[in-house]
């Protein structure tokens, strides 16, 4: 049976690869609705910071009213700020993914990013 991650784990999966990668992960700290599950920052090749919003839903959270709207809320604040978007959704639902990220008009200001992880089993030793 394939383990699934929650959308909570996904969100610190991410987290942490894109730590390894080298941004700085901030959350997101303002009392407002809709917010991005973290902000990416990095250094560009001009020396200045660059922030991108990131949003990570799993096959379930895919299909609510409240990750549309905070597709739509995010999206719509990048489009102002300039800041990059990133639509993070699992492999086994990318097609879903797709679906709804061109059903919600991200496609001018986000990246979708389909994920895998795959769990190792453990061998015993004889």
């Amino acid at each position: 049976m394939e383990e699934k991650l929650s959308r909570e784990e996904l969100i610190e999966v991410i987290a942490a690869l894109m730590e390894e990668e080298g941004f700085e992960i901030y959350e997101v700290e303002v009392d407002e609705e809709y917010l991005p599950d973290f902000l990416a920052v990095y250094t560009d090749e001009n020396g200045e910071n660059q922030q991108i919003a990131v949003q990570v839903e799993d096959c379930q959270t895919l299909e609510t009213e409240e990750a549309e709207k905070r597709a739509k809320t995010i999206a719509e604040h990048c489009r102002r700020s300039g800041e990059g978007f990133l639509f993070v959704v699992p492999m086994e639902c990318e097609e879903l993914g797709k679906q709804k990220f061109e059903e919600w008009k991200l496609s001018d200001v986000a990246e979708l990013i389909p994920i895998g992880i795959e769990f190792e089993e453990e061998e015993e030793e004889l």
